[in-house]
């Protein structure tokens, strides 16, 4: 179901938003971007609920018939987060694209941050900050609060030369090519989708920004604050270099021995760095989502 306040056209955005079992955080999502004001642009949402059950699109549907947004509700049954995206980038008419997680909530202009970041810098590719929200306290909440967030520490809003994860971030579709399909569906169980995205987009010589001021709340269910999925996200977080280089055309295996050889040197300084921390009886503060797989195997708390 569709709702239309204004035409959509080629200068307006378009919101991606998938989901999937998660009615509070998409409720908390889209009430957040009925708060967003542009300027210059119109735009788009587009909510994708890849649940075989479509479980999200009751309450979506209602909540756009009261909406002034202008919302479209796709139902995708192939569970992956890669299918979802790609489904809503087939419907997406906006020449910008920005992506906003279930479980993220944006704040203030958050929206015309993005924009404005992308126009002063000519940026194809702009991140913001996700800040953690996390309801649960334990021993560990000060190191699950900074794995969860992306501050951008030391940055300024301007042109940066890394990129980050899909969450709060912006492609202006008219200053980069975008691969088809856009995220690598092999990726749906793994994760690291995005950065091979982006790996791409960045090989096209693109600008890309930083924009202090766009900034989103993650808020982080209970289910995700234990070591245990601390370790399986870092897990596939560490794999990810490695994953683009044997997914590059021709194959990068000097790239995938490098990594593979720093993953090595790695599991050696912070496996026994954690070990220590282990004895002294303290959070490992030396995990590093970046890592590569091989430290996992001695990441114990």
């Amino acid at each position: 179901m569709t709702q239309t306040a204004k035409p959509i056209n080629d200068e307006s955005i378009s919101i991606i938003l998938p989901t999937f079992r998660r009615l509070d955080g998409i409720k908390i999502a889209l009430k957040s971007l009925e708060k967003q004001k542009t300027s210059l642009l119109d735009f788009e949402v587009i909510v994708v609920d890849n649940d075989p059950d479509a479980s999200a699109q009751n309450f979506v549907r209602k909540f756009a018939s009261k909406s002034p947004l202008n919302i479209q509700y796709l139902h995708d049954q192939s569970p992956g987060v890669a299918n979802a995206r790609n489904t809503a980038l087939k419907a997406a008419k906006g020449r910008y694209l920005a992506f906003l997680d279930d479980d993220q909530e944006a704040l203030g202009n958050w929206l015309q941050n993005l924009i404005d970041t992308s126009l002063t810098y000519n940026a194809a590719l702009v991140f913001g900050p996700c800040m953690a929200q996390i309801k649960r306290k334990s021993k560990y909440h000060a190191y699950y609060e900074s794995f969860f967030s992306r501050i951008g520490e030391g940055l300024d809003t301007g042109l940066i030369e890394d990129v980050f994860g899909c969450g709060n971030s912006l492609i202006d579709t008219h200053l980069c090519r975008l691969p088809s399909p856009a995220f690598d569906v092999s990726m749906n169980e793994t994760g690291g989708e995005d950065d091979l995205l982006f790996a791409t987009l960045q090989a096209q010589n693109i600008k890309i920004a930083w924009s202090n001021k766009a900034k989103v709340y993650e808020h982080v269910p209970e289910s995700r604050t234990t070591p245990k999925y601390i370790k399986t996200r870092s897990f596939a977080f560490g794999q990810s270099p490695t994953e683009q280089c044997a997914e590059s055309v021709p194959r990068d295996y000097v790239g995938i021995s490098k990594w593979m050889l720093i993953g090595a040197l790695q599991s050696c300084v912070y496996g026994t760095l954690t070990f220590l921390t282990k004895l002294l009886g303290r959070p490992s503060y030396t995990l590093n989502p970046e890592h590569s797989i091989f430290c996992l195997l001695f990441l114990w708390r």
